[in-house]
């Protein structure tokens, strides 16, 4: 299902591309360097590709078909490392060279027209070892040779026109007619294998025996690592090796490695998410539904603030998703210029040695996709909460120290996948939240809080999911602000814990060194009966000292206690302790509201 995916993709790129994609005879490559002949084949020039910073960076190109490298010693035309293109001259082996110019020699002979290119090509192939080196030596500096011993792909210009020799229409053509009188394609042959992504039958000749690398994958082998291999005797059937066991054929496979590379190259269809990489795609001619799931799965960066921000693009609209619930949209008002059968694929990688292991597949259509997104962000939505979060933000909270690198692992692939399957949040994400609660305290300097918004929106919206699957009637009870109808003794106890805090705040002043959250909130979530009466004894001396706001805070204190029961709970569940959490961090928003409005 993953490369038929893939290979429709393909197909439609293809369609909405044309040009720019390689057909069946090339392959797109990195390469990092530049090396430029003159007319007789001498070189001029070695250009190691670097970015703006001076960093070795690669660039991409359209070259003749590059097949996977096993073992041994297999050449590339036009397109190579150094150690096929100089061989002994740079310290390496004489194979690869000797290799790669009978290669070049057999395809050059199908380019009967003579041109000064051509013969630059020949008179670099007829170059000894003394000459490479010797003309090498005044162009490169040894970290330039270091470089080149190491690996990277070179590409090949012809100095006086400026045009790379792989973009030469007499070599393409050359090359085309070589590759299709020797690469075997479209033989015919008795044994056949049904290519398992297009259903095919072809020749076993026309079957990839290597599927291509695929790279940028974190963690993974900078050559790459595979995503279709075998090689061990317990993992074939049927008498068949390597990856004649998962029969495709080898337009498939160029095409869904091509397509996958392709991804994976472009930040705007993957995300990190710890040691996996999710890459994202839709079926659609539009970039919009693309954009769209960029924004989603990515973490919001800052625009420039000299440009006016567009309240209309896709990405100021979901991240006031929140904003938006408040005001009563659904995700069709918001969204209206997507396409909700357009269907979606969201793949997450993670590196295995030379492998690729699948984390995760989902796949949906947009409209299904969005319901669930929006169920979401309706569930987070919270009094306080401006800013519809991105998931690795909300992950951040539970991270120590507030810290991107901290966030455990696995984490972020439950939540994405309680996310995209509407299904209740991990009690994993939920038990690292409530224990950050506890162990930390509030840092105004960072913008970090022991119960911010969105710690209380993650507390909200976990137990809004496991009583909605529970069918328990208290998720009907939960709601964005201060519910004092809340038929839950927890809820109330968050909420004298609040109130408690305030007459301590009015009578002592703000400039305390430790308030009664920083030193009983782990106990008065926990164990309520043994810490609450003393914090009531506490209160009272507040509330004697403090004339002008007394009378106002013991007032409050006894409505909360109106509705709790005789006698406080001996112990409290981590569900009932987030639904404690959740009380506080109303009660506290209700009072400064109230205190805004006074």
């Amino acid at each position: 299902m993953i490369l038929q995916a893939l290979y429709r993709y393909h197909q439609l790129l293809q369609e909405r591309d044309g040009d720019s994609m390689p057909g069946p005879e090339y392959s797109s490559v990195d390469a990092s360097f530049e090396i430029q002949l003159n007319e007789q084949g001498h070189l001029v020039s070695v250009i190691p590709y670097v970015n703006e910073k001076g960093k070795v960076d690669k660039r991409k190109y359209i070259v003749p078909k590059q097949e996977k490298r096993a073992s041994g010693i297999k050449p590339y035309f036009l397109c190579d490392k150094a150690e096929y293109l100089f061989g002994e001259a740079i310290s390496m082996r004489k194979a690869c060279r000797d290799a790669m110019k009978n290669l070049w020699n057999e395809v050059l002979k199908e380019a009967t027209e003579d041109s000064p290119e051509r013969k630059a090509v020949f008179a670099f192939l007829d170059l000894e070892v003394n000459e490479l080196a010797g003309q090498l030596g005044p162009l490169i500096s040894s970290d330039v040779m270091k470089q080149l011993q190491s690996g990277g792909l070179c590409v090949l210009k012809y100095a006086p026109s400026g045009e790379f020799f792989h973009q030469n229409n007499r070599f393409l053509n050359a090359w085309e007619r070589y590759y299709r009188n020797f690469s075997n394609l479209g033989s015919s042959t008795e044994n056949k294998l049904m290519c398992l992504v297009t259903g095919e039958q072809m020749p076993i000749d026309q079957i990839a025996r290597l599927h291509p690398n695929i790279k940028n994958i974190v963690g993974a082998q900078s050559a790459g690592a595979a995503m279709v291999s075998f090689n061990i005797e317990s993992f074939r059937s049927y008498g068949h090796d390597q990856s004649f066991n998962a029969p495709t054929s080898i337009k498939a496979a160029d095409a869904y490695t091509y397509v996958l590379n392709r991804l994976l190259a472009d930040s705007n269809h993957k995300a990190r998410m710890n040691d996996t990489t999710v890459v994202f795609w839709a079926e659609s001619f539009s970039t919009k539904e693309e954009d769209w799931l960029a924004n989603l799965f990515q973490d919001y960066q800052e625009t420039d603030q000299n440009v006016p921000p567009d309240e209309e693009s896709v990405r100021a609209r979901l991240k006031s998703v929140v904003s938006r619930i408040r005001q009563g949209q659904t995700f069709r008002d918001t969204f209206q210029d997507l396409n909700p059968e357009t269907t979606f694929y969201v793949l997450g990688l993670s590196p295995n040695q030379a492998r690729l292991s699948v984390r995760f597949w989902y796949t949906g259509t947009m409209g299904e996709l969005g319901e669930r997104v929006w169920s979401h962000y309706r569930d987070l939505s919270i009094i306080g909460l401006d800013r519809s979060p991105s998931i690795r933000e909300l992950l951040r909270e539970i991270a120590v120290g507030h810290d991107w690198a901290n966030i455990p692992p696995n984490m972020e692939g439950q939540m994405l996948r309680s996310v995209l399957l509407g299904l209740p949040y991990s009690r994993a994400v939920f038990a690292q939240l409530m224990n950050r609660i506890r162990a930390e305290s509030d840092d105004p300097k960072k913008g970090q809080y022991k119960m911010g918004a969105k710690r209380a929106a993650m507390i909200k919206a976990f137990l809004i999911r496991q009583y909605r699957q529970n069918k328990n009637p208290l998720e009907g009870e939960i709601s964005m602000e201060l519910n004092e109808q809340m038929p839950s003794v927890p809820y109330h106890l968050g909420r004298l814990f609040a109130c408690l805090e305030k007459a301590q705040s009015s009578a002592l002043g703000s400039g305390i060194n430790a308030t009664i959250r920083d030193r009983f909130w782990g106990a008065a979530s926990a164990t309520p009966a043994n810490v609450f009466p003393r914090l009531l004894s506490l209160a009272q001396h507040h509330i004697a000292k403090d004339e002008e706001w007394g009378r106002v805070n013991d007032q409050r204190i006894q409505e909360v206690m109106n509705a709790l029961p005789a006698q406080f709970p001996k112990r409290l569940t981590l569900d009932e302790q987030g639904m404690f959490a959740l009380g506080y961090y109303h009660q506290r928003q209700a009072l400064y509201t109230k205190k805004s409005d006074n």
